[in-house]
């Protein structure tokens, strides 16, 4: 039993609407179903009955709510012990890595694992460009922003680690300047600097759209190749920017940042491993990354 199958499923419980859990995990809605069904089947229960009036638990899953967050604790536990006794702790790991992941919490995990398991050698390689999930290819995990959860089901294993807090930089003299936080929403008649505004499944392209959609389209977009030369725009006064919180440490002088409300506006971190890769040490580091 997967952990993340009981964690989708805790989600679902908690919502008890698949629209609402889907967006959560990041993933879609007929992933989530599939997932569901194939926890049932391993379960040989119902977990969900589903109706014009929306979802409901059943005993059974009501059952496995109250007992789920033991349960995942078990699993992780025992799987970092036969990690642990097993010769998982060694070897080597290649890691193609987004250079927008390198925040604090993906390095302190890099550190942390390469602290505990000295046996193991990583090899970094940071890229500038994950737009698709061939970015993988000469690595034998990838660490990148772009969600491919919902094209991976036969080819790769995949999850979501981390989710970084969203800001907006504004430019000096803004008329904003006064904020502590902001409304996606409130962005009407904004220049919206976007880099990687080409990859559909990055955050910034994909906050660009939450922002399109919550401003009903009164945003303009100003495409950029990197978020370095976006915030040198922010600067110049060319226009704002939504970032991940960790590039407030790079922001010029007189740039200052809002607090985003929108909760689903945010900068996730996913990896991904290959199935067909049974090297050990690479799926040591894959399960690794959901128990630090």
């Amino acid at each position: 039993m997967k952990t993340e199958r009981i964690q989708e499923f805790l989600i679902l419980a908690r919502s008890l609407n698949y629209t609402k859990a889907a967006e959560s995990l990041f993933i879609s809605q007929s992933v989530l179903s599939k997932h569901i069904v194939e926890l049932e089947k391993e379960l040989n229960v119902k977990l969900f009955e589903r109706s014009t009036h929306g979802v409901a638990l059943t005993d059974e899953g009501k059952l496995l709510l109250r007992n789920a967050d033991p349960i995942i604790e078990k699993i992780e536990k025992t799987s970092s012990l036969i990690a642990q006794n097993s010769n998982k702790t060694e070897g080597s790991i290649k890691i193609n890595c987004h250079r927008q992941c390198l925040c604090n919490y993906v390095l302190s995990l890099i550190k942390n694992f390469k602290s505990k398991y000295s046996t193991v050698d990583i090899n970094i390689h940071i890229i500038e460009s994950a737009s698709d999930i061939t970015a993988i290819e000469g690595s034998d995990v990838l660490i990148t922003p772009c969600d491919f959860m919902d094209r991976i089901s036969d080819t790769f294993w995949g999850k979501k680690i981390y989710d970084q807090n969203a800001l907006l930089a504004i430019p000096p003299y803004h008329h904003l300047g006064d904020r502590q936080e902001i409304s996606l929403e409130e962005l009407n008649n904004e220049n919206l600097i976007v880099p990687f505004s080409d990859e559909l499944f990055g955050p910034y392209a994909r906050n660009y759209f939450l922002a399109f959609k919550k401003s009903r389209g009164n945003i303009r977009k100003i495409a950029t190749p990197s978020p370095e030369d976006a915030l040198l725009k922010v600067e110049l006064g060319e226009g704002i920017m939504l970032m991940p919180h960790h590039l407030k440490n790079h922001i010029y002088p007189q740039t200052r940042t809002l607090k985003v409300m929108d909760e689903e506006c945010t900068f996730p971190v996913f990896i991904y491993k290959a199935k067909e890769n049974n090297e050990n040490s690479a799926q040591f580091f894959y399960s690794y990354c959901s128990l630090a």
